[in-house]
């Protein structure tokens, strides 16, 4: 009951800062640079009415496969599908001060012990030891920098699959932030397979761009 609370008060606080309408053409060229640094595809697509446009990359590492999304519509947003070795879930959300003391009571909330970063995200997990492991130092400076609104690990158990899934701001245009979130991203898949989580497997799956 906990969980799915504290998830919902996350999940309410990111649509309050990242949703809304932007023209994503303007930051059409920008990705086009971004998928020729890192020698990948820039896919780009439309809705049936031709009015929304997503943009979408895909890059690999270690057999995973890190989808890079942003539309019109919905803020830059990168996902990993793995094989998962150990049922986990976590949910990190940047909620600041006031709504961290909304929970604060509770006392089922994990601290990291790094101050500012204790006072800007909520973290709920099943496993905490696993959490403080997986949130290392650099993990936390890069999320605390670029302000990561959200961070979450999912399990599905009857597909045996698990889903990370990383939300940022609408205002990333510089080539040198892109690549220190894609490196977040390496470290974080790096520190899954380290902590048996998910499994070296490369999943089955067709990328597509994001629908709007």
């Amino acid at each position: 009951m906990y969980y799915k609370k504290i998830s919902g008060f996350l999940n309410q606080v990111f649509v309050t800062q990242t949703h809304g309408y932007i023209d994503i053409s303007q930051k059409q060229d920008f990705w086009k640079l971004m998928g020729d640094d890192l020698n990948v595809n820039l896919k780009i697509s439309h809705n049936s009415g031709n009015e929304l446009k997503s943009l979408c990359i895909c890059i690999p590492y270690k057999n995973q496969v890190i989808k890079i999304t942003e539309s019109d519509t919905k803020p830059l947003k990168f996902e990993v599908d793995f094989v998962y070795k150990l049922d986990s879930e976590l949910t990190v959300g940047s909620v600041g001060k006031v709504g961290r003391f909304l929970y604060h009571f509770s006392g089922k909330t994990i601290e990291t012990g790094i101050t500012k970063f204790d006072d800007q995200y909520l973290i709920e997990s099943k496993d905490k030891s696993m959490t403080i492991c997986l949130l290392s130092n650099i993990v936390i400076d890069t999320m605390f920098k670029h302000n990561v609104y959200s961070l979450s690990i999912s399990t599905n158990s009857k597909k045996k699959t698990s889903k990370l899934i990383s939300v940022f701001g609408r205002n990333i245009f510089e080539m040198q932030t892109m690549k220190e979130l894609v490196h977040l991203h390496f470290i974080i898949i790096e520190k899954l397979q380290e902590l048996k989580i998910i499994k070296m497997d490369m999943l089955n799956i067709v990328h597509k761009p994001e629908t709007q």
